[in-house]
């Protein structure tokens, strides 16, 4: 499927508010490895998605959360609709499973 300009516009606006506020929420070696990550352009749910603090995962999925609302409220077509719709369910189960990871750390400590 190709984006429009229109598009591609507005799924780089959101995520830069949304990389705005996740920044803010982060340490430093977190901001490091979280700009690592998209910049090595790994998928989240990789070997070195798994690997990283459960701030910057919840970070990730949140940034990929945004691109498909974005694409599901644009797309027409009713199949591709419904893989969006796929994949931002299993984004959501993704981010319950960082969510109970953030849980585990702070009961340990």
């Amino acid at each position: 499927m190709k984006l429009t300009a229109e598009i591609k516009k507005e799924i780089q606006n959101a995520q830069e508010k949304q990389l705005k506020n996740i920044l803010k929420l982060l340490s430093g070696s977190d901001r490091k490895a979280l700009t690592a990550f998209l910049q090595s352009g790994q998928a989240p749910g990789s070997k070195a998605f798994k690997n990283l603090k459960p701030n910057v995962q919840k970070g990730i999925l949140k940034l990929n959360m945004t691109n498909i609302e974005i694409m599901i409220k644009r797309t027409r077509n009713p199949i591709t609709r419904w893989r969006y719709k796929i994949a931002r369910f299993s984004y959501k189960s993704l981010l319950k499973g960082t969510k109970k990871e953030l849980k585990k750390t702070k009961k340990k400590k």
